[in-house]
């Protein structure tokens, strides 16, 4: 007998204009990254994250964090970068926190 994954409530949501996270933290569909989106269309898409920018092609499948469990490795990712003048991971974590409080 087989057992079958269970499938995130999440996924079973109708997906939304990419366009409208902008500015906003998500959690990439296809491999889990979270960063913040910074730009986002039907053909293209950009985010940055703790360890850098990331970019793609095609149209984003991505959802907002809206749980601490999703943001947690990144909070703490973000916290150790807040010396860091070429990255500004304090915004970053403002933005976050922000949008966390706005899913309570």
């Amino acid at each position: 007998m087989m057992s079958a994954q269970p499938v995130p409530t999440s996924a079973l949501r109708p997906l939304g204009d990419p366009a409208a996270l902008v500015g906003q933290w998500v959690r990439v569909y296809d491999d889990g990254t979270v960063g913040l989106l910074l730009a986002a269309d039907d053909t293209s898409w950009s985010l940055r994250t703790p360890v850098g920018e990331r970019s793609g092609f095609g149209r984003l499948v991505a959802e907002p964090v809206t749980t601490r469990s999703q943001a947690g490795p990144v909070r703490r990712r973000l916290r150790a970068m807040m010396d860091d003048p070429g990255f500004p991971a304090s915004e970053d974590l403002d933005l976050l926190d922000l949008q966390l409080a706005a899913h309570p």
